[in-house]
């Protein structure tokens, strides 16, 4: 079963690979914020993939342009409402400024 690893909280969960890392952690008690509840609308969900990149479905353009608008551009920022992971993969949850 793959995990998601929460580096910056030691932390690890399960996951089926169905669901958003986003709705993975709050179902396992994992403090994330996100003010649209994973509309992909705010961008407060942004993750620093630390590791297992691959293992999760590429952005998409509409992804790219809100972490953008939110100015946290870069290959290993992500919004957890849009990450489905297929295998493990570590994060950091980025902290709101």
């Amino acid at each position: 079963m793959p995990t998601i690893r929460v580096v910056d909280r030691d932390v690890e969960v399960p996951t089926q690979g169905a669901d958003p890392i986003l709705f993975v952690l709050l179902d396992n008690r994992v403090t994330i914020t996100s003010i649209c509840g994973g509309n992909m609308s705010c961008g407060t969900c942004n993750v620093e993939v630390v590791e297992g990149m691959e293992n999760l479905n590429p952005p998409s353009d509409d992804e790219a342009r809100v972490l953008e608008r939110i100015k946290r551009q870069g290959p290993n920022v992500r919004l957890a409402c849009q990450c489905v992971p297929r295998g493990d993969v570590a994060i950091r949850i980025v902290p709101e400024d």
